[in-house]
């Protein structure tokens, strides 16, 4: 199913119920360092944030596709930025944004939008006999060593991973919840990123340490996710996974279903 909004604050909000489009906007004119990255309204990238990730805020400046990957660039350059990442959050922009995305050199591919509310999560992640983890938010740097374990299973350059091993470090969010899953001896062995909106939760960056894989370290995360979505009161969660994927079949087993498709692209070299 495909929303029928063809602007991505529409179509994004429609997904994702709750998600603050206009706040992104707001913050994206400051031209400055945010929570969420390196923030540039500069001729060459009006509008542009970056850090792993670029996201092109929706019609900012009407720039044509050409000048929108540039504008892509020149965010990830201001935050010295080697791995290179973009959202795009709507059918139109991906057809807009693919060919000229393509030509520089970046991978574009859909991403499937799972939702489930937090009782269905919860129902599907009862803890597993004889295996306790103790989930809790910290800050971001709690998790960078599972990140930069998961990391070393790449084939990205050692510059590429420390980035995204770091990258929740460098600008934490503020609406977000950094929760870490700790083994008997205090080791970190999974994390993900919960971001907080006003109906909704969105899970980002939801990881196992290789070495405690399908130990129940990623549903004992899920399920801390639910339960703070339920102390905020809030309707559903959502998340990404590359369709027919063993990540979105393990969340379908979790509650979780379709409810959308988005495009990213990324480029682990600069071409």
């Amino acid at each position: 199913m495909h929303p029928a909004a063809e602007r991505s604050d529409q179509w994004w909000a429609e997904l994702t119920i709750g998600h603050a489009a206009g706040v992104t906007r707001a913050r994206a004119a400051n031209a400055r360092r945010t929570t969420f990255g390196w923030m540039l309204t500069t001729p060459a990238a009006p509008r542009v944030w970056a850090l792993n990730r670029a996201q092109v805020v929706p019609g900012a400046g009407g720039l044509d596709p050409a000048d929108t990957v540039t504008a892509v660039e020149a965010a990830h350059d201001a935050a010295g930025l080697t791995h290179r990442a973009v959202d795009v959050r709507s059918r139109g922009d991906a057809r807009r944004l693919g060919a000229v995305l393509r030509a520089a050199g970046f991978t574009v591919f859909e991403l499937a939008v799972l939702a489930a509310t937090p009782a269905e999560v919860k129902d599907h992640t009862a803890p597993r006999p004889g295996r306790t983890w103790t989930v809790a938010p910290y800050g971001p740097r709690a998790a960078e060593p599972v990140r930069r374990a998961a990391e070393e299973l790449t084939d990205r350059g050692p510059e590429e991973r420390e980035q995204v091993a770091t990258q929740w470090s460098l600008a934490p969010a503020e609406a977000a919840a950094h929760l870490v899953a700790r083994n008997d001896a205090g080791e970190a062995v999974g994390s993900a990123v919960v971001h907080r909106a006003s109906l909704h939760v969105e899970l980002d960056d939801v990881l196992t340490h290789p070495v405690h894989e399908r130990s129940g370290v990623g549903s004992a995360l899920l399920r801390t996710t639910a339960r703070m979505a339920d102390d905020l009161d809030v309707a559903r969660i959502t998340l990404l996974a590359e369709p027919n994927s063993y990540a979105a079949g393990w969340y379908g087993r979790l509650g979780f279903r379709e409810i959308g498709r988005t495009t990213q692209a990324h480029r682990d070299a600069v071409v």
